[in-house]
């Protein structure tokens, strides 16, 4: 069962959302939350303040420079603060973390001691990026060692688990996740298996395979055997199968590289409006 939860907030809209996941879950699950706001280097680095500086003459930039990084460490402050007094009204257990550096680099870091890293599918710069899937959440989930949890632009408690099974290692990895947390939530499970094609005889056998997994644990779940391309049909069916929660491994039989998310898990991290938990 998770214990330690790391959760990744930037103040945004976005982050946000996942610090309340994260304390949700915390309490749920009797969890620490350790909340990790980054001070992104990058913006003491960048080329606008190279250009400030010559500008200016090195050694007005450098008074510049200690008021710009004053200003990020209070932002960073006042968003753990707040993150602070949620987990407070809610009686989680809260350990705060205000780290300098490259957002994606630092989060791997802090990662080690936590069983579960929630990240918000966006950053602050969300409006600017539209569709696209933050940068550095793109990063973290493709090296991370750890489950990660992706959240949407909104919070909804988690009433009901779909896990994706195809009968790979590490959808099975998945499936044991999807079953310990929906046990620990007491909430059901839906076992999904997606038939790339009509004539696979084998798609039936493999989503048994997943019951009886689930069976052998004592975790009451029902199963379903659909048509499709993956990533549509996952995300389809959670909605029609009311599932607010979906995990999936963050690879599958095409795997080149290990760092390397497979394509049904990239598409549908960038395309839900549903909380994703990867697993590895």
């Amino acid at each position: 069962m998770i214990k330690s939860i790391l959760v990744c907030t930037d103040g945004s809209a976005y982050g946000d959302v996942a610090s309340e996941y994260a304390i949700h879950l915390a309490t749920r699950l009797k969890a620490q939350v350790v909340g990790l706001h980054v001070l992104d280097s990058r913006m003491l680095e960048g080329p606008m303040l190279s250009d400030i500086s010559g500008m200016l003459g090195a050694e007005p930039f450098s008074a510049q420079l200690e008021q710009f990084r004053a200003i990020m460490e209070t932002k960073g402050e006042a968003v753990i603060k707040a993150l602070g007094e949620c987990a407070g009204r809610a009686g989680a257990d809260l350990e705060s973390r205000v780290r300098m550096g490259h957002p994606a680099r630092v989060i791997l870091e802090e990662e080690v001691g936590a069983e579960l890293v929630i990240l918000g599918q966006k950053g602050e710069h969300a409006e600017l990026i539209g569709d696209l899937l933050g940068s550095n959440v793109e990063r973290i989930v493709r090296r991370s060692c750890k489950p990660c949890l992706v959240t949407p632009a909104a919070f909804a408690p988690v009433t009901k688990i779909l896990a994706a099974f195809d009968g790979s290692a590490i959808s099975s990895k998945a499936l044991h996740e999807g079953i310990e947390l929906a046990q620990a939530l007491d909430v059901p499970l839906l076992i999904l298996t997606v038939r790339a094609h009509a004539s696979d005889r084998y798609a039936e056998d493999i989503a048994e395979t997943g019951m009886k997994l689930a069976r052998a644990h004592g975790c009451p779940a029902a199963r379903i055997v659909v048509d499709g391309r993956p990533s549509e049909e996952i995300l389809e069916v959670a909605h029609q199968q009311g599932c607010d929660l979906i995990v999936i491994g963050a690879y599958g039989h095409s795997a080149v590289r290990e760092w390397i998310i497979g394509s049904t898990t990239a598409h549908l991290i960038h395309q839900t409006d549903l909380p994703v938990m990867l697993v590895r």
